[in-house]
């Protein structure tokens, strides 16, 4: 037999496989181990990964998605390690891990199971890490709340075993399946995951039934691990939701009985819909948060501005009809607003011109409503140029506050942490990125001793060594840690976690070797990160539009001047933008069925003109088209209605 037996299920999670797999390999010391690879028929390329670059891992490959308590029982059934170990494949193991967990059980003949501290990608302690018997009134502390108020009690907190340290080893009932170090012998003793939870809730049940077997679960706190946590199932989706609970409506049904049995499966039948009706208001709030509170606070200045002109300016309004054709003016603005992408996405804020467009367009439109209200409805030009200026502010307010919250996508201050890996990092990095994002990167030396002849990287200045990581944080206002997956030890990034989730500072991994950035939302490539600003994405396609349609009005307001100066080419074709399916200027490689005027390429060579097309269509701004016709106003070239592109 073996020391160990891993475990690892996965389901279309190729890149976290792989870089806990990695972080196994590492941990595996001189270790006996067996390494056991269970696919859910994945459609990413996991089984092909797995067998080219670790033939060592066995490999089960099922023909259909068979649940995690089905696809683990079938390697446990075949495994030969003394100690087995149920493994996510979103984790990150230190290469301490297994030989101070197998030193502890050792010592410990009555251990059942086991855990250990897990930290999600940005550093934050994960409370599922030890838990307890969730009986209804641990249940019922954990949905409502209690368990906040007191953190650290065992009657309130009972669920997340509260009265138990964070960084301190002890007893406890419930172990996470992501990280479920088990006895083989008591695993046997006391059967296997048992086959009717098809996901969550499986962990819990087989942590009971090993105490009442006899056997103990510890939370072990000597070491820890990074758990991206539910990158294959997301936690905050309504799906998460009804398995989850279902999951504790079957674990209630097998382990209470009578009035306990009643008060759960009511209790969490509540929370069923109650998380349901949750999930649904977070995602309206996280999609339209924004544009509900420009739209309340500009409602209300603009109310205030009527009561006081009407105090202390002498200015009548006739009431309530005044209140409604001022929030009609409101919604006018917002809707044109939202239309030109000031509110669509708008915490990634994809740049201050994009507002300041659509908010120009929204406002002439918004005017133009106006004018053609009846000679009644019309109760005050003033106030109407103050509702627009209001809501100018405003939207600015909210959206330099959501930029704080989020930090700015188009400037990055990265701190990178590698050796002989920084050069081939930066470059990956680099490719990674928008051609209009801007960087300022720092590095310090993962190892314990700089040689003299640092890799040098122009841009890119050595300021510490890895001991100095806080330190740098701080003095250089960073905004993102990357350590290089291949010249740093996976305890030195689990250990700067926490610290960097204190500070607010994103971490990522990057493994060079295969092109990935790992991080909590998942693997970042050139391929998918390139086009974010893409001419396929409809809120981009949108932008483009609206530069359209702006541009020719300004033609058609110019239009003697262009017949006088032979451009009137330029005004028919206007015409055409504003009533039909046309645009300006090519919209590079992609193929979109418009037509256009002017050739983004024109005059270029061959390998230019392609390099161009493909950067205009991947990072598009509408800056990109005004030098296009800007050039070809000043170089008098003629517009052209070119054929479906």
């Amino acid at each position: 037999m073996t020391d160990l037996s891993v475990i690892i299920v996965s389901y279309n999670v190729r890149a976290f496989l792989e870089q806990c797999l990695v972080s196994v390999e590492r941990a595996k010391g001189d270790m006996s181990m067996d390494v056991w690879v269970v696919d859910n028929r994945s459609v990413d390329g996991s089984v092909d990964m797995v067998r080219e670059r670790f033939p060592w891992v066995q490999v089960i490959s099922n023909e259909e998605n068979l649940g995690f308590s089905k696809a683990n029982n079938q390697a446990l059934r075949v495994c030969a390690g003394r100690n087995v170990l149920l493994l996510n494949p979103d984790t990150v193991v230190r290469e301490d891990t297994f030989r101070k967990c197998l030193s502890y059980a050792h010592n410990h003949p009555k251990l059942g199971g086991m855990g250990v501290p897990m930290y999600d990608g940005k550093g934050k302690y994960l409370p599922e890490s030890k838990r307890g018997l969730p009986t209804p009134w641990a249940a019922f502390c954990r949905m409502s709340g209690l368990h906040r108020i007191a953190s650290r009690s065992k009657q309130f907190n009972a669920y997340y075993a509260g009265h138990v340290g964070e960084q301190e080893t002890a007893e406890v009932d419930i172990l996470s399946g992501a990280f479920m170090w088990m006895n083989k012998v008591a695993l046997d003793e006391v059967g296997l995951l048992d086959e009717q939870f098809f996901m969550y809730g499986e962990d819990i049940d087989l942590s009971w039934r090993l105490i009442e077997g006899g056997w103990e679960n510890h939370y072990f706190a000597e070491t820890s691990i990074i758990h991206y946590k539910g990158e294959s199932t997301k936690k905050g989706s309504l799906n998460y939701v009804m398995v989850f609970y279902r999951a504790m409506l079957l674990f209630a049904a097998k382990h209470f009985e009578g009035r306990q049995a009643r008060a759960f499966s009511w209790m969490i039948r509540s929370a069923i819909y109650g998380r349901a009706a949750l999930a649904v208001i977070r995602r309206g709030i996280s999609r339209w948060g924004d544009l509900i509170r420009v739209a309340t606070a500009t409602m209300l200045a603009l109310t205030l501005v009527m009561v006081a002109s009407h105090v202390w300016l002498g200015k009548s309004f006739v009431w309530p009809d005044a209140g409604w054709q001022g929030a009609g003016l409101l919604a006018v603005q917002l809707a044109c607003m939202w239309a030109g992408g000031g509110y669509r996405d708008a915490r990634a804020m994809r740049g201050a011109s994009r507002h300041v467009l659509s908010w120009l367009v929204a406002s002439l439109v918004t005017l133009a409503t106006y004018s053609l209200f009846p000679e009644s409805w019309r109760f005050s030009r003033a106030v109407v140029l103050v509702l627009l200026l209001l809501h100018a502010l405003i939207h600015t307010v909210v959206m330099v506050r959501a930029l704080k919250r989020n930090g700015n996508p188009y400037h990055i201050r990265r701190l990178l942490v590698a050796r002989d890996d920084v050069v081939d990092m930066a470059d990956l990095l680099r490719r990674n990125e928008g051609e209009r994002v801007r960087l300022s990167m720092n590095a310090l030396w993962a190892g314990k001793d700089a040689p003299q002849d640092l890799p040098q990287l122009q841009g890119v200045p050595w300021v510490g060594r890895l001991r100095d990581v806080e330190e740098a944080v701080q003095i250089h206002n960073i905004d993102e840690v990357v350590f290089s997956g291949k010249d740093v030890r996976t305890e030195s990034i689990v250990d700067a976690l926490p610290m960097l989730g204190k500070h607010g500072v994103k971490c990522r991994i990057a493994w060079t070797d295969v092109g990935d950035v790992m991080s909590s939302g998942g693997a970042s490539r050139e391929a998918f990160v390139a086009f974010q600003r893409g001419l396929h994405r409809p809120e981009v396609a949108r932008s483009k539009r609206v530069f359209d349609v702006v541009f020719a009005f300004l033609v058609l307001f110019t239009a003697p001047a262009m017949w006088a100066t032979g451009r009137i080419d330029w005004v028919r074709f206007s015409v055409r933008v504003i009533v039909g399916n046309f645009t300006w200027v090519s919209p590079g490689n992609l193929q979109m069925p418009v037509q256009y005027g002017l050739e983004l390429s024109e005059g270029l060579p061959g390998k230019a003109a392609d390099r161009k097309a493909f950067t205009h269509a991947q990072d598009y701004h509408w800056r990109k088209d005004l030098s296009v016709v800007a050039d070809a106003l000043i170089s008098r070239r003629a517009i052209i209605s070119y054929g479906n592109h």
